[in-house]
């Protein structure tokens, strides 16, 4: 089962390095440290990065606040069924 979470937490569990995750996805290690510390958001095609080299541990919605989000243990924050659940 795969278990979502916040950007940090990943790089965290992962023991991942800002400038070590910032070179895999073409960014600067400043970038990642922005996006970890939520200085700055990122562009939808860096969110789709993200996801990617994560494998999909950490989703979109954790910077966007829809739907299923990383620090719910299941379901989504607002309790509301997802479509095809």
């Amino acid at each position: 089962m795969l278990t979502f979470m916040r950007f940090d937490a990943w790089m965290m569990r992962e023991r991942e390095s800002n400038s070590g995750f910032g070179k895999r996805a073409g960014w600067s290690g400043e970038t990642v440290r922005r996006y970890r510390s939520g200085e700055r958001e990122p562009d939808q095609k860096a969110m789709a990065l993200i996801f990617e080299l994560t494998s999909g541990a950490v989703t979109p919605n954790d910077w966007v606040g829809v739907g299923p989000r990383s620090d719910t243990a299941s379901g989504n924050a607002a309790g509301v069924p997802c479509p095809g659940a």
